[in-house]
């Protein structure tokens, strides 16, 4: 109810969560490494040309949308067994909005990237600043909406990253 649920074992551990990040990043690299992610990808790129392929996009979505919450409702149990009474106010909106910066910030679709942002953005890092944290996470997430896509901004990356040569072989050359 909305009291919660008290006196509940601290039972999870660091080695619990870590070998549940493992598992999901087996299960999501394996998915999208397979048939089935590629047309899940297909059908998030661009429904119409998903399905005018064939791609059944209403069970690809469905099978996304179960995978996620599996994988979300254990993170949620693991999250929620952390600490001994599990109430609403363990959830707030600004768990949310720290999620949503970890994906937005690492690239929406790479996990490599958000797994970089959530490592560089730890709550705890920025625990420090008290109220102020959500205010940098704010600004973390508005500076990248706006300069993730900028020309400028990407011309600075073009430079600062090396240019890869041609490689040219002795027989293709004229």
């Amino acid at each position: 109810g909305p009291a919660g649920a008290v006196r509940v074992g601290r039972i999870a551990t660091f080695e619990a969560g870590f070998v549940l990040v493992l598992l999901t990043l087996v299960v999501v690299l394996n998915l999208i490494n397979s048939r089935s992610g590629r047309a899940i990808m297909a059908s998030r790129d661009n429904r119409i040309a998903a399905e005018a392929m064939g791609v059944n996009v209403t069970k690809y979505k469905l099978m996304a949308f179960v995978t996620s919450a599996a994988l979300a409702g254990m993170a949620g149990a693991l999250f929620g067994l952390n600490f001994s009474s599990i109430a609403p106010d363990k959830f707030k909106f600004d768990t949310s909005i720290l999620v949503l910066v970890f994906v937005v910030l690492g690239g929406i679709g790479n996990i490599r990237g958000s797994i970089i942002a959530a490592v560089v953005l730890l709550p705890e890092v920025l625990r420090e600043f008290g109220d102020y944290r959500m205010l940098i996470y704010a600004i973390v997430l508005i500076a990248v909406m706006l300069l993730g896509n900028a020309p400028v901004v990407r011309q600075v990356f073009e430079r600062i990253r090396p240019a890869k040569k041609e490689v040219v072989k002795e027989g293709d050359a004229a």
